[in-house]
């Protein structure tokens, strides 16, 4: 305590403890029950079996070692069994840190009740994220209507109902292994290929009626009514058709390989569908499958990280939130419209957002892209993508940032994106979200990391600014100003991700052009040069291009084509509901593309 005269009311006044340091958990125990029915307290009761709000753990070094996890039991019996058998040592525990003084927590799968091991979240040990991956480096999208042009043109052919249902059945055949046009030509077993196929994406009624509905994305079907609307008012009435290799022809080589083979393919099936011959006509025919208003999901990386098509670090940030269906059934209105009248409807968009966003973007970057394809397969990033689809985390602080739009905007019309109005916002709600770590220890041991911190609270200050102004560069810019600013000034440090150059040239570098800098955040992605490095980050960018796009009331980010694509309930990966596949996947229930058990022995 110290005594001074405060000069305002000339008297003596006694300054208290409180006002230079308070311990938010302490006082959240005066309002115990508030806590009790929030969805981090039970989330963190669960998970450890002890007070979420209390600062020790009477069971630390006493909760047995390795033998809190059942994985890790199994993976030592498995390692002594390789050992054995091969005479070379394998997993072996007995070397390196020993683990297991603290809580090896389980992990629940936000939005449900699964309860999974941490260690069945780790992308080699997942068998949905290995094919979250696959179905999206698998597809390419090609434009039919250049292809229908020099059929017409060029060979005099008439493009019918008949001809195109033709040509889409010989594409099912090729695309899987078929072979068509000559003999002796060695075909692929269709148990290996069994998810190959191609449908068409188009927004002419009058085209699909004549279509046989098997080969079609039903917009009407996989939308709501009024992004049905918008989607194909934007398509038109071009006629593209998404190709989906075999799972297993990227698993032998890279995301390169899906335009040649969708290119060979359709080919071979217009050739055969309408009785083509001449090397000139094939050829141009062949040109204007596999490069003539072709779309790939991903370019081609630069070269000191060289990648082909289709691999994550070439996917743009948009692209990845056009892919995520999450929020397909939702009422296109513009987000600070839903906020003042229906809070209900507001907290649904954000859990919709924070499924989409947690699944999607987090495993695409900082699981595979930063973890996998950069850092040869680092174990620490499994628990940083891990914060924003496990523990219910993103969700209890996306439902509470929903109350205090609310309360803010209370007959707002619109808030501008503008830096000046959207500051305090920020400032309130990172002020919140940090206050949560301080106000449950064990939510701090459950991020025990900064980036995942960092990813966490940064996301939520990109993508609720992103929101309520409909602009995506405000979003980035709240989001560096979270990690870069506010946790640096209220955490001194944030740790490993955080505070770096990312966030100081951030916030210039998002309203910059030059494409060494910024560029359209829609089409930056990691392969963009300030960004290819950044971990907890790209996540982030993801979610305030996507939350825009909300924010605005619209039906995609960028792509109509791209949303669509990825609406086809005839994938293996479920993009409308990623949180069942991933739990499938952890409970070994889910059951991927792509294996080799036919042509193996029994095993």
């Amino acid at each position: 305590m110290s005594n001074r005269k405060d000069l305002a009311f000339g008297k003596k006044r006694i300054a208290k403890e409180t006002e230079y340091k308070y311990n938010l958990s302490k006082l959240a125990q005066k309002f115990l029950p508030n806590e009790e029915d929030r969805l981090i307290y039970k989330t963190m009761e669960k998970i450890y079996g002890i007070h979420p709000l209390s600062t020790m753990d009477p069971l630390m070094y006493r909760r047995g070692g390795i033998r809190q996890s059942g994985r890790k039991k199994e993976f030592a019996a498995w390692g002594k069994k390789i050992a054995k058998e091969r005479g070379i040592p394998a997993y072996n525990r007995a070397v390196g840190i020993p683990l297991g003084q603290r809580a090896l927590e389980p992990y629940i799968i936000s939005g449900t009740d699964v309860i999974v091991d941490y260690d069945d979240l780790q992308h080699v040990n997942n068998a949905a994220i290995q094919q979250l991956l696959d179905d999206i480096k698998r597809t390419v999208i090609l434009n039919l209507d250049i292809p229908h042009r020099v059929l017409q043109v060029r060979a005099g052919k008439e493009i019918t109902p008949e001809t195109v249902n033709l040509y889409l059945e010989t594409l099912q055949h090729t695309v899987a292994g078929g072979a068509v046009a000559q003999e002796h030509m060695a075909e692929i077993h269709p148990g290996l290929t069994y998810d190959a196929h191609a449908k068409v994406i188009t927004g002419n009624d009058d085209f699909v009626d004549n279509i046989d509905r098997r080969f079609v994305i039903n917009i009407d079907n996989e939308f709501h009514e009024s992004k049905a609307e918008i989607l194909k008012r934007d398509i038109g009435d071009t006629i593209y058709i998404a190709i989906r290799i075999p799972t297993i022809a990227v698993r032998m080589a890279d995301g390169a390989i899906v335009y040649r083979w969708a290119a060979m393919q359709s080919s071979m099936a217009f050739i055969s569908s309408y009785r083509l011959t001449g090397e000139s006509i094939i050829s141009d025919i062949a040109y204007a499958a596999k490069s003539a208003c072709l779309i790939n999901i991903g370019e081609r990386t630069w070269f000191s990280r060289a990648r082909g098509q289709n691999e994550p670090p070439g996917i743009p940030y948009a692209f990845l939130a056009d892919i995520q269906q999450a929020d397909a059934m939702l009422l296109a209105r513009p987000y600070w419209e839903v906020v003042q009248e229906d809070i209900d409807d507001a907290k649904t968009r954000q859990r919709e957002m924070a499924k989409g966003l947690g699944i999607i973007a987090a495993v695409m970057t900082e699981l595979l892209n930063y973890s996998f394809y950069m850092s040869g397969g680092l174990g620490f990033s499994t628990a940083v993508a891990a914060g924003a689809y496990c523990g219910n985390v993103m969700e209890d602080l996306f439902e509470s940032f929903a109350d205090v739009q609310n309360r803010s905007m209370f007959r707002i019309p619109k808030i501008p994106p503008k830096w000046e109005r959207v500051k305090f916002m920020i400032d309130m709600l990172i002020q919140a979200a940090m206050e949560q770590y301080e106000k449950y220890p064990s939510l701090m041991e459950f991020h025990w990391g900064g980036a995942h911190r960092i990813s966490v609270v940064g996301a939520l200050g990109g993508a609720g600014v992103a929101m309520m102004t409909g602009s995506p560069i405000i979003g980035v810019q709240g989001q560096n100003y979270a990690i870069g600013m506010l946790m640096k000034e209220g955490w001194v440090r944030t740790g490993w991700a955080g505070q770096e150059v990312q966030d100081h040239v951030g916030l210039p570098y998002s309203c910059s052009f030059r494409m060494d800098e910024g560029g359209l955040l829609e089409f930056a992605g990691p392969n963009s040069p300030y960004r290819s490095y950044t971990a907890g980050h790209s996540a982030g960018q993801i979610g305030a291009v996507m939350a825009a796009a909300q924010g605005r009331g619209r039906a995609y980010a960028v792509s109509p084509v791209i949303k669509v694509a990825f609406a086809d309930p005839d994938m293996i990966f479920d993009f409308k509901n990623p949180r069942v596949s991933l739990a499938k996947a952890c409970l070994r229930q889910f059951k991927p593309a792509g294996e080799r058990d036919l042509i193996i022995p029994a095993h």
